[in-house]
């Protein structure tokens, strides 16, 4: 730490330290799983919309399967059903922000609905958010929707494909900045290894 400058800080209270632990491993292992129930229904049928907006930027299915992509189905829970069989409750789901409470029923039900879905990862890779593009006419939300923030997600302090270019950013000392996921994957693909994105918001000092 002395030698690269970094400050240790030292926390009191070893409870609260270990349930913050526990709360990040819970949320991790919750954004794993719905990034591998997306992936997986990008073979369906239904995600032939999704799979024609890859094909039409010239990502193949080797592409999609190297970032990721997935396809939230235009459900109301198949992602909380899914994920609610595995064992994680109504708070960790509203807390990692992959589901709302219905104001009228008090029930949790999916965020991301009929959507193209990308994972987005940090520097070790863990799965921590995601960006998801509007495919349906019946949609009435933005044309892409980024995680909101969470214990686990700071849109200030995350770049999309981060954890693809830390390792060559080091080696070469550039870093290429583009707008979004897709502008990632074409720089990637045509080996500018070294390009990460903002999540949907400005550059800040935090992402430098």
């Amino acid at each position: 730490a002395a030698k690269t400058n970094v400050e240790l800080r030292y926390v009191d209270g070893g409870a609260a330290v270990n349930r913050q632990a526990g709360q990040r491993t819970r949320l991790v292992e919750a954004h794993k799983a719905a990034a591998e129930f997306y992936q997986a229904q990008l073979a369906t049928p239904e995600a032939a919309p999704a799979r024609e907006n890859l094909l039409a930027r010239g990502f193949d299915r080797d592409a999609a399967a190297r970032f990721g992509c997935g396809f939230s189905p235009d459900s109301f829970n198949a992602l909380t059903n899914h994920l609610k069989a595995m064992g994680f409750t109504d708070q960790e789901l509203l807390e990692s922000t992959l589901v709302r409470k219905s104001e009228k029923t008090g029930s949790v039900y999916d965020f991301y609905r009929g959507r193209l879905m990308w994972p987005i990862r940090d520097q070790g890779g863990a799965v921590i958010g995601f960006g998801a593009r509007k495919l349906l006419e019946t949609d009435q939300g933005p044309k892409y929707y980024n995680s909101s923030d969470s214990p686990v997600y700071h849109k200030n302090k995350v770049l999309y494909g981060i954890d693809l270019a830390k390792a060559p950013i080091g080696k070469k000392k550039q870093v290429v900045v583009v707008e979004g996921y897709t502008d990632v994957m074409a720089c990637h693909l045509a080996g500018v290894d070294t390009a990460i994105a903002t999540c949907g918001t400005a550059f800040t000092e935090e992402h430098v």
